[in-house]
Order: C-alpha cells, then sequence, then structure tokens
C-alpha cells in the first residue's frame, strides 16, 4: 500500500495550517498592540487638556482679578485646580501607562499643585514664587509630553 502520498498531503496540511494559525496570532497581536497605543493616546490627550484646563481657570485668580480675604483666596485656588476632573484621569494613567509616563504625571501634578497652592498663598503673577511655580508646571508637561510620545512612537524608554 502506497500510504506516502496520504501521509504528505496531511504533513502539508498540518504545516499550511500551522503556519496560517501563526500568521493570524502575529497579525492579532498587532492589531491588540495598536488598539492599547490608541487608548492610550486618547487618555493622554484628555489628561493633557485636564491640566491645561485647570490652568486656565487658576490664572483668573492668580491674576488677582477678585481680591477675596485669604481664605477666600485659597478656596478660589482650590476651586480653580479642578481635582474632580484631574485626579480619575490620573488614576487611569496609572494602571495602563508604562512606569516612565506614570512618573512624569506624578511629576507634572506635584507641580500644578505647588502652583495652586502659590495662588492660595497669595503670590499672583508679577511675584517671583508665581513665575517659579508656572515654570515649573511647564518644564513638568514638557517632561510628560516626551515621555508620552515617546510610549506611543513604541521607542523603548528608560525604568
Amino acid at each position: 500500500m502506497d500510504w506516502m502520498s496520504p501521509a504528505s498531503a496531511l504533513l502539508g496540511a498540518v504545516i499550511g495550517a500551522g503556519g496560517t494559525l501563526l500568521a493570524q496570532r502575529g497579525q492579532w497581536r498587532q492589531q491588540v498592540q495598536a488598539q492599547d497605543r490608541n487608548a492610550r493616546r486618547q487618555l493622554y490627550g484628555e489628561y493633557l487638556s485636564a491640566p491645561h484646563t485647570a490652568g486656565e481657570r487658576l490664572h483668573l485668580p492668580a491674576r488677582g482679578v477678585r481680591h477675596p480675604g485669604d481664605d477666600a483666596l485659597l478656596e478660589a485656588a482650590h476651586d480653580a485646580y479642578g481635582a474632580e476632573s484631574l485626579y480619575p484621569l490620573r488614576a487611569q494613567l496609572v494602571i495602563s501607562a508604562p512606569a516612565p509616563v506614570v512618573e512624569q504625571v506624578r511629576a507634572a501634578t506635584i507641580a500644578m499643585r505647588d502652583l495652586r497652592d502659590c495662588v492660595g498663598n497669595a503670590y499672583l503673577i508679577g511675584i517671583g514664587e508665581y513665575a517659579a511655580g508656572e515654570q515649573a508646571v511647564r518644564d513638568s508637561q514638557e517632561r510628560l509630553r516626551d515621555v508620552m510620545r515617546t510610549d506611543l512612537a513604541g521607542r523603548p524608554q528608560a525604568h
């Protein structure tokens, strides 16, 4: 009996099916990675706009437009900070983003809180402490954008 032909056909079918499965697994992995990257891109954009919005709201009390008492200024600074939108996004980033991004998110949040506290302590625009706080926020946001871009580009990051 000639069993060589059926065995060769079976082996060819197994190799073909295995190759197809392997190729599909590779495509699936790429699709999952692209979906993860797109989800992080959206989350990064949402997070980056939250401190910007908070900074815009903080600018009004920082200009001294209202001259409330010390307690009212502190309250206005805290209200302007908008932690209700910043912290939930930060929590999502902590569980979704790589460590370098999380570290920079933490640093940016601290810089923003420090600026809020400057305004709350009546260090308003034109005072050196405010300018230093504002520069710290800009620098931390720039570093954060850099690590986010690196992550989205798929380049390795130092941990």
